[in-house]
């Protein structure tokens, strides 16, 4: 496969910025979770550092995956970011229900979605200002 045909598939979902920012996000969480594995299994990671180092991915995950995301547009990249973060947070409550059955619907659940939101929302403003104008 050659690689303009690659960057023809990642240019067409360029066209839809939130699954375009969650792509992103979503490829940097699995990049961070491969390496907080490797520290776990062979450094010296306890399991504290472990749900620290978890919720840090998460939300740098987010935070570049909204930058992403309200890049591809040309106005309310807090809109977009936030809406990146809402999906991303929402699809980390799907696999933490259906596949783990470890989130619960409480504040404190409801409180990880919206600073997701926030976070992305931030990140939007963040990559709208830093949009170059070809």
């Amino acid at each position: 496969m050659s690689s303009s045909q690659e960057s023809g598939r990642l240019a067409a979902l360029r066209r839809f910025p939130i699954l375009y920012g969650c792509f992103w996000s979503l490829l940097l969480a699995a990049i961070g979770i491969v390496i907080v594995f490797l520290l776990a299994q062979y450094g010296n990671l306890q399991p504290r550092g472990i749900t620290a180092a978890a919720y840090i991915i998460h939300c740098t995950a987010v935070f570049f995956g909204s930058i992403s995301a309200s890049r591809c547009v040309d106005s309310r990249g807090w809109f977009y970011g936030g809406l990146t973060g809402l999906l991303y947070a929402l699809l980390m409550v799907a696999i933490g229900i259906f596949v783990y059955n470890t989130f619960t619907i409480d504040g404190s659940g409801l409180f990880r979605v919206l600073l997701m939101a926030v976070i992305g929302a931030f990140g939007g403003m963040i990559g709208m200002s830093t949009r170059r104008d070809d």
